[in-house]
């Protein structure tokens, strides 16, 4: 995970938290430039980023799904709005095991995909199979 907080002492804490949980790796930059640097040379799986680095112009492109840390949705969503793969914020000063929630939920989402055409024709073709198969069972049941 990508942690990147200017402040060194909020930075500090929020990486104690995840690496109180032995789930994650955790590299940290203070700045947006050196987030950049370290995503493009590390495969993060996902970013943590305070919007308070994402004020003015900037934009940051990570390449990973990210989250960002706000203290409120009106500072998270023009936050949001800089980043490459906003996936939502989570409280600046949410209690541990929330942030931990937020992580999780994130890491471990499943993403849908629609059934595609050769799909839905298969399922199709096990419907008629089966309905033909239960008429043939009924009717020897029957004669």
């Amino acid at each position: 995970m990508l942690l990147v907080v200017f402040h060194p002492t909020v930075a500090a804490g929020i990486e104690t938290i995840l690496r109180l949980e032995r789930r994650y790796e955790v590299r940290r930059a203070a700045k947006l430039a050196e987030a950049v640097t370290i995503a493009r040379s590390w495969p993060a799986d996902l970013a943590l980023v305070d919007a308070s680095v994402l004020r003015g112009n900037a934009r940051a492109d990570l390449g990973v799904p990210a989250l960002v840390l706000a203290a409120s949705a009106a500072e998270a969503a023009p936050a949001e709005r800089a980043l490459d793969a906003p996936r939502g914020w989570v409280a600046k000063d949410a209690a541990s095991a929330d942030l931990v929630s937020a992580v999780e939920r994130l890491l471990t989402r499943t993403v849908e995909t629609p059934a595609g055409p050769l799909a839905l024709f298969g399922i199709g073709v096990l419907v008629v199979v089966l309905a033909g198969l239960l008429l043939y069972l009924i009717w020897t049941a029957v004669v």
